[in-house]
C-alpha cells in the first residue's frame, strides 16, 4: 500500500481499487459509500490503520458469509446507494 500511495496522485481509495483488482489476495476497496453502510455517518481520515482496520473486518465479513470480496464491496456500495441515493 505504501509503494502505490508513493505515487503521484494516488490516494488511498485509488491504492485499494489497484490492490483489490491487481493482488491476488482479497483486498475491499476503500469508499464512503462501503464506510457508511458499515456505520460510518462521515468517513473518517484515511490513514493506514484505518484502510488495514477496514480491510481486516471486510476480508471477515466475507469470510462469515461466503460470499467473495467484490461480491462484499458491490453489496456495501449498493445498500448505501439505495439508501442515500
Amino acid at each position: 500500500m505504501y509503494i502505490l500511495r508513493s505515487l503521484a496522485g494516488v490516494q488511498w481509495p485509488t491504492a485499494s481499487v489497484i490492490l483489490h483488482f491487481c493482488d491476488k489476495r482479497p483486498y475491499p476497496i476503500l469508499d464512503y459509500r462501503a464506510l457508511w453502510s458499515l456505520g460510518f455517518a462521515k468517513p473518517p481520515a484515511y490513514t493506514f490503520e484505518v484502510w488495514w482496520a477496514y480491510t481486516g473486518f471486510v476480508r471477515q465479513l466475507a469470510h462469515s458469509t461466503g460470499h467473495d470480496m467484490r461480491t462484499i464491496d458491490r453489496a456495501l456500495w449498493q445498500f448505501s446507494k439505495t439508501r442515500q441515493g
